[in-house]
């Protein structure tokens, strides 16, 4: 199944002219995308492999933010009270097909590629583009599990595929590791990148920096062989091996100058930079987080406990410097975290409104606001805040966990501790970056600085800093650190949750057990029979307690 899968999408992709057809393929994020209608893409004679990958680039992130922070963020456990049951029904389907749509893009580009008089000069455009594919399939492995794969997105060519099987998410898997391993081994660079077709502008995701998608590429390996390794060390020891061992480039800036500097090592969406006059993404987290279902959401006081040594009120005990860019006091200027076992209400204020002006309410505005809460700015700030599917600070903390458990190399305390001080002073860094590099006009003039020993302060706090001989404390703290650094990247967030089972929760606090998204509705109507073979019929509530390939 590997090979073939891998052959299929990497290399041997041909077929006649024609619209391509996709199953059920649409955007579906609430209000700004379009719902259940059927995908069809530009026709073969009228595409190029360029314009297509620049499509792919913009549309890298595009996620339905209501699923993040109405259905992730509580069964990651990071925000306060919520609804204990998920409201998943309306937010399932929109990454679902979003994906298909590219899926559909990214084999006829390889397509035409294939049929160039000089394909060879496309093997960096393939290359980058099948490292922004697997980032989408393996996230929708990471929600769904099983998934239409090989035969999916193809049917044009082969009418057949219009209903396509479900491929394990295993095979997937490897297929998609492998497509990395020969992306990352292919890409030329330098003064051997000469005789490539030139992207220009079309490539808005890195601005033609192929050693920086080098180190997305194998940043992304990374990720999923430490993903897999307790349950296939075999597939995931020698990716780990080869990374690790080989010395193979990965990012290492710990600083950044500016926001060009950080997107080189921190990959995602930059909507600033992409779309320099007109950078709206649709306000994507302002329009979750005003929205009436999930509007209650707080400074959790599990989070609390991670970032502040004590429960003083005027914010003396907190540690974490990122707490002034995540967060905010409630409308007395306390902060007070809303207990996560629901021993204390809200009330009925609403703490994000979506007001006539559609702007942030001012820190202490809002009369009821007892706890404090995300930052407004924060929130709000839709034109600049970067939407980043793996950090550097990720990076870093992949790499101290896989030297404190010894997984593919030799455990060694000394380059865990390395990797994790790396790790953390990244993540300080990118949001301090970010907040001084905003010109949104959004945040205020007093903006969050980070004071000269605000990072070695965090570092050293005993909550924080790793202790030689206490392997299972200094897991604990890793994932927990990593669990907080993906505070707005809930997908991941929500991985390292199910993976580990190490992530803080208040004892009392017990969400819906939830470990995979359902399949789509439409999957049942269009798809019947392959649904039922990946289903066996269950309802959706059912399916979200079925586990991933990778969960314990």
């Amino acid at each position: 199944m590997k090979k073939n899968i891998s052959t299929r999408i990497f290399t041997k992709l041909t077929g006649s002219a024609g619209l391509f057809a996709l199953l059920l393929s649409a955007s579906c994020t609430k209000d700004f995308e379009k719902i259940n209608s059927p995908y069809k893409d530009v026709s073969v004679a009228t595409a190029s492999p360029v314009a297509l990958f620049n499509q792919l680039s913009r549309r890298a992130t595009e996620e339905d933010y209501t699923l993040h922070i109405g259905v992730l963020m509580p069964i990651a456990n990071q925000q306060g009270v919520q609804n204990v049951s998920v409201p998943y029904t309306n937010y399932v389907s929109s990454y679902w097909n979003n994906y298909y749509r590219d899926l559909a893009d990214y084999k006829l580009l390889v397509k035409l590629i294939a049929a160039d008089v000089n394909p060879v000069a496309y093997t960096n455009l393939r290359a980058i583009s099948t490292i922004l594919i697997s980032s989408r399939t393996l996230s929708m492995l990471d929600r769904y599990g099983n998934i239409p794969y090989s035969n999916a997105g193809d049917a044009s060519s082969d009418p057949s595929k219009y209903r396509p099987s479900y491929d394990s998410d295993l095979s997937v898997y490897e297929s998609v590791l492998n497509d990395l391993a020969t992306a990352v081994n292919s890409i030329k660079v330098g003064a051997a990148a000469s005789d490539q077709v030139a992207l220009g502008s079309n490539e808005s995701f890195l601005n033609n920096n192929y050693d920086s998608w080098i180190k997305f590429g194998n940043a992304l390996r990374l990720r999923y062989a430490v993903r897999l390794h307790a349950k296939n060390a075999t597939l995931a020891n020698p990716i780990i091996t080869d990374i690790i061992g080989g010395n193979k480039p990965l990012p290492n800036a710990v600083t950044y100058a500016d926001m060009e500097a950080m997107r080189q090592n921190n990959y995602g969406n930059y909507p600033k930079i992409v779309v320099p006059q007109n950078p709206d993404y649709n306000d994507r987290l302002w329009y979750a987080f005003r929205e009436v279902s999930v509007s209650n959401i707080r400074l959790s006081s599990n989070v609390w406990n991670e970032i502040s040594s004590s429960n003083a009120d005027n914010g003396s005990g907190i540690f974490d410097p990122r707490t002034y860019v995540w967060f905010m006091p409630n409308n007395a200027g306390k902060w007070v975290p809303q207990p996560q076992d629901k021993s204390v209400a809200e009330g009925s204020s609403t703490l994000y409104p979506n007001t006539d002006a559609n702007a942030p309410a001012a820190p202490n505005t809002l009369a009821d606001n007892k706890f404090a809460g995300f930052n407004f700015y924060l929130v709000r700030d839709h034109t600049m805040l970067p939407y980043i599917i793996i950090s550097e600070a990720d990076v870093h903390l992949l790499k101290a966990e896989i030297y404190t458990r010894g997984m593919g190399v030799a455990a060694d305390f000394a380059k865990a501790n390395q990797e994790y001080q790396a790790g953390l002073t990244a993540s300080v860094n990118f949001w301090y970056t970010y907040v001084a590099s905003s010109t949104s006009g959004i945040w205020p003039s007093s903006k969050p600085t980070l004071d000269a020993n605000a990072i070695s302060n965090f570092l050293a706090n005993s909550k924080v800093a790793l202790i030689p001989g206490d392997n299972a404390g200094n897991l604990k703290k890793i994932v927990t650190q990593a669990w907080l650094t993906a505070l707005w990247q809930q997908p991941e967030a929500w991985a390292i949750t199910r993976r580990t089972g190490l992530t803080p929760k208040a004892a009392g606090y017990n969400p819906q057990v939830f470990n995979k998204l359902p399949y789509p509705n439409d999957e049942e109507t269009n798809n019947h029979d392959n649904w039922m073979k990946a289903t066996n019929g269950a309802n959706p509530d059912a399916q979200a307690l079925q586990k991933v390939y990778w969960a314990p």
